[in-house]
């Protein structure tokens, strides 16, 4: 609709098409209800309270009999690929969530198809009612100590961010780089600040002067704070501070009853998930986090906010959605009770959401992403002196974290001087495959925490350069899991007694499946039984898995390359 016609249709001159009568409106702008009609016009909101000027005979009116209405929610960060589903099937379940707007930075599609994954999802974004805003990636790779599928650098950052639906730089983890001055990523920086986009940043444990250094490059919001005290001094600085409740880490408990409860302003708060397991997304999405976020004591009209206008202001697009404003897009979640944020259902453009969104046709390429050689468990080794007490260093897990720790252990050699899994005292043995086809590294390490007592477990998701990892109990079930892996073209295996017991396709990208939400999650639902009774604990392994060889969050990582240590940014030896 052009501006002539949006003019008209608040004027009444141009009848609304949709009324909705008797609505309970949750105002961000002013945090009070308002007792009112709403009126929309070709998608956008045209008028708030008495539109009986705005009618006709041909005005569609649907009674909310007294309802909350709420803006449509906002993601303010996440990565539709954690679940495991097309950004289509994605956005079919977040819209019936009551969720119409979403950042995503696509930084998994771009590690792995480089430029043209990236502008495949902006052309599939393009064809979805819920409001997409990309945030173009940043660290691909997210660092030089490990091999990613795509390399992009400034001039591919700039041929991205003039597109309409851009909104900013992806978040920017390599935060020691940007502190040394690294030309490359201040060039990144630059491009986006030269044309008013947002900087997201990603700075885990980083406070004091070093802090300073990094916003001062422009970075201006953070959704990886490990304590309080740090979320709150970036929060003070001038951060956006994001609060991320997804399936591999959150920090509501943790961060939101103090903030309350010491009376600190949550304007410049907002939530994200940053990532969401297909399973999670079935239950629900930003509404159950708005829900959360009341029971632990945040004003309802303040959690709305949170996840609406405050998000929108942020990025800079609160001219389009984000609140019940006039002539934003009628993007709206009709609730049967506030303090639980019960959805009754959910507008999009002023349409109501009820049909799946139509697929979208994918380009062969995405599904021949997988190219290394057939693995034998020897590749896998870790070798060093014959029956010999060494010192190692071990890969510590955690449950719901995606931090890691770096601890020591004592083990023994066999006679060939090859160091084994300690299943009796949790230590597994695990490896990176570079998957890319660039120089078929394969490296290897100790992880704690997973509780496995037999079998392997491998997944071609690897954060952020996705590379294949596989931990297990022994080498040979673990190089089975990789040449499974293999030959499905990506996904998740497990394998037991020399045998491939179940396994989880993903053949777009190693990434992703084509099948809707539901299909994926039952079979990962599957998955999760069987390495439960392998003896796994963790709530969420596969996540948990896919984050040991992301080397720009603490403390210590496995790449393709070798272990590495975050604190001190550089590669360390796995026997000390």
């Amino acid at each position: 609709m052009n501006l002539k016609k949006r003019i008209f249709a608040g004027t009444g001159q141009i009848k609304a098409d949709t009324i909705l009568e008797y609505c309970k409106i949750i105002n961000v702008n002013t945090k009070e209800i308002i007792h009112g009609d709403i009126a929309i016009t070709s998608g956008i909101i045209s008028g708030i309270g008495d539109v009986s000027d705005l009618k006709d005979s041909s005005t569609h009116i649907i009674d909310i009999n007294n309802r909350y209405v709420s803006p449509g929610l906002i993601d303010g960060h996440v990565h539709f690929e954690s679940s495991m589903v097309t950004l289509s099937q994605f956005c079919t379940k977040a819209l019936r969530h009551g969720t119409t707007s979403i950042v995503i930075d696509p930084h998994e599609i771009a590690n792995v198809l480089g430029i043209q994954g990236i502008e495949l999802v902006l052309k599939e974004a393009k064809n979805i009612p819920l409001n997409i805003f990309v945030t173009i990636s940043s660290c691909v790779p997210a660092t030089t100590f490990e091999t990613s599928g795509a390399l992009l650098d400034r001039t591919g950052i700039e041929s991205l961010l003039d597109n309409e639906i851009v909104v900013g730089l992806g978040e920017m983890m390599d935060f020691p780089g940007v502190l040394s001055g690294n030309e490359n990523n201040l060039a990144k920086i630059t491009s986006a600040l030269e044309r008013r986009l947002i900087v997201d940043g990603h700075c885990p444990g980083l406070t004091g002067s070093e802090l300073w250094g990094y916003m001062c490059a422009g970075a201006s919001s953070d959704h990886e704070s490990i304590e309080y005290e740090e979320a709150l001094e970036k929060l003070r600085l001038g951060m956006m501070l994001m609060l991320r409740e997804g399936s591999a880490a959150r920090s509501l408990d943790s961060f939101l009853p103090r903030l309350v409860k010491e009376g600190i302003s949550l304007e410049n708060v907002c939530f994200v998930t940053d990532d969401k397991h297909p399973e999670d997304l079935i239950s629900g999405y930003i509404n159950l986090i708005v829900k959360k976020a009341i029971a632990l004591g945040v004003d309802p009209l303040t959690a709305v906010s949170m996840c609406t206008v405050n998000t929108a202001k942020h990025y800079h697009v609160d001219h389009l959605v984000g609140s019940i404003s006039i002539g934003r897009k009628a993007d709206l979640v009709v609730l049967n009770d506030l303090e639980k944020f019960a959805i009754h259902s959910v507008l999009a453009g002023g349409i109501p959401v009820d049909t799946q969104i139509p697929g979208f046709t994918y380009p062969d390429y995405v599904f021949n992403t997988i190219k290394y050689k057939q693995i034998a468990p020897q590749d896998l080794r870790i070798i060093n002196t014959p029956d010999t007490d060494v010192t190692v260093n071990v890969i510590k897990v955690f449950p719901d974290m995606i931090f890691t720790q770096k601890i020591t252990k004592q083990i023994r050699t066999d006679k060939d001087g090859v160091i084994l899994p300690d299943v009796d005292n949790d230590i597994l043995c695990t490896a990176v495959i570079e998957r890319h086809g660039l120089n078929g590294n394969i490296a290897s390490g100790l992880v704690q925490g997973f509780k496995l007592r037999s079998g392997a477990f491998g997944q071609s998701i690897g954060h952020d350069s996705h590379n294949v990892i596989v931990s297990g109990t022994n080498f040979t079930d673990m190089a089975l899991a990789a040449n499974a892996i293999r030959e499905m073209k990506g996904g998740i295996v497990l394998v037991q007694g020399e045998e491939v017991i179940d396994s989880l396709p993903l053949p777009f990208a190693g990434l992703l499946s084509v099948d809707p939400v539901e299909v994926v999650a039952k079979k990962l639902e599957e998955l999760h039984g069987i390495i439960n009774d392998m003896g796994c604990t963790l709530p969420a392994p596969f996540i948990t898995h896919s984050f040991i060889a992301l080397p720009v969050i603490p403390e210590l990582r496995l790449t393709d390359m070798g272990l590495f240590d975050v604190g001190k940014f550089k590669p360390v030896s796995v026997v000390i």
